[in-house]
């Protein structure tokens, strides 16, 4: 009988503390990603005494959701994103873990292997001033998927120290967020691992040029070209979307499912602030945050902001359960309505007053009188510093003079 008391006991003591035999140790921790081809993504991430993960992403922190546990190994969800990490942790040796990262919303190559060890303090990203190294720092005019027909400009923003790299690269419809890396001789490389995207730019400097490949997760690889050019610019991106249409109106249902109509009365004498977007994309979840501090700052002298979000899961309940994660995860208080599947061709349709939606994020600047006055294209986030700290200068203007109209 005491046995057995023992036994019952064990067993809800594993239930309440199911991580106690298999606790990752607290610290930090450096893995690789195994991308296509045998290449190798650097990536660094720590754990507190609370078994609290996170990615150390070079300047930016991404906080992951607490551990749970399936059948023999780990789970653990990123907070801002519905993709997850899934290990193992090395039964002979507790330092080493081996596992995924999973993004379940592709269908293949939608998982990414990884391996990770630890090393209990933060190893210092120190510059190396014995080391042979080019400087690339500044402004350079860029090509992805160069020579052909699907050829796109960039802009690539370095900074550097010694042979420690750190920038970005501008698209016309958003940018690549925080990069960092090393370039050691003429052979550059930088790399992402934000929870959404396993980025890495690999190029060697040739002549004033850099040419590479920049590849994504073990799913997607293209090439790149660079030269310095400091007078290059993009599209504006207020100009890539358009009105074709003179009436600015949709309809869309609410995470109650219900219908939201717009224009309607309670947004009469309101500056508004329509925000296209995917609960998905990384360059949204910059845009979302900057819009909390809009809506924090001006909703109570008159700015409304309405999401419409396209989503990945393709049941509707799925999108309301998507959407409902993010907007409590960010704690976001304006409505962020379904638009329906992740997909720019399907938005397009919805909003055919415009010639196209060209990119995640779209957002519409709308004034009292219901009128639009900007419609901007994509996101330029915190990683490209002062390009996203005019934005937002120039964006809380055109909010003031809207509101004292």
């Amino acid at each position: 009988m005491k046995n057995c008391n023992i036994y019952i006991c064990l067993f809800f003591l594993s239930l309440i503390f199911p991580f106690q035999a298999q606790n990752l140790k607290e610290g930090h921790w450096y893995g690789d990603f195994k991308l296509q081809e045998k290449h190798q993504l650097f990536f660094h991430f720590s754990v507190d005494g609370m078994q609290n993960m996170t990615i150390h992403n070079d300047k930016e922190n991404v906080e992951m959701q607490s551990f749970e546990k399936v059948n023999d190994s780990i789970r653990v969800y990123f907070s801002s994103f519905p993709n997850y990490l899934i290990f193992k942790i090395n039964k002979d040796n507790p330092h080493k873990i081996k596992g995924f990262f999973v993004n379940p919303a592709r269908k293949s190559n939608g998982r990414v292997a990884f391996i990770a060890e630890y090393f209990g303090k933060e190893v210092e990203n120190l510059p190396n001033n014995q080391s042979t190294h080019k400087n690339i720092a500044g402004k350079w005019q860029t090509t992805f998927n160069a020579e052909t027909n699907n050829a796109y400009p960039a802009i690539g923003i370095f900074k550097q120290n010694e042979d420690l790299i750190r920038g970005t690269f501008l698209t016309e419809t958003g940018d690549y967020r925080f990069l960092s890396g090393r370039i050691i001789d003429n052979q550059l490389r930088l790399s992402s691992f934000d929870g959404s995207h396993v980025f890495l730019f690999k190029a060697t400097l040739k002549n004033d040029t850099l040419k590479g490949e920049f590849l994504s997760g073990n799913h997607w690889k293209t090439n790149w070209i660079a030269a310095r050019n400091d007078d290059f610019k993009l599209k504006s991106p207020d100009s890539l979307t358009y009105m074709v249409k003179d009436d600015f109106e949709f309809n869309f249902k609410t995470l109650e499912n219900k219908d939201y109509i717009f224009p309607n009365k309670e947004l009469k004498n309101k500056v508004v602030i329509v925000q296209i977007l995917g609960t998905w994309c990384s360059n949204c979840l910059d845009e979302t945050r900057f819009y909390k501090e809009l809506y924090d700052e001006y909703h109570s002298e008159g700015l409304e902001i309405i999401g419409v979000a396209y989503e990945y899961p393709k049941t509707f309940e799925g999108k309301i359960k998507r959407v409902k994660q993010f907007s409590n995860q960010k704690d976001i208080v304006y409505p962020i309505l379904i638009g329906g599947n992740a997909s720019k061709a399907e938005s397009s349709a919805d909003f055919h007053m415009f010639n196209s939606i060209s990119s995640f994020p779209t957002s519409v600047f709308l004034n009292k009188n219901g009128e639009v006055v900007k419609i901007h294209t994509g996101f330029n986030g915190p990683g490209t510093g002062e390009i996203y700290e005019e934005y937002k200068k120039k964006t809380k203007a055109l909010i003031e003079k809207l509101l004292k109209e």
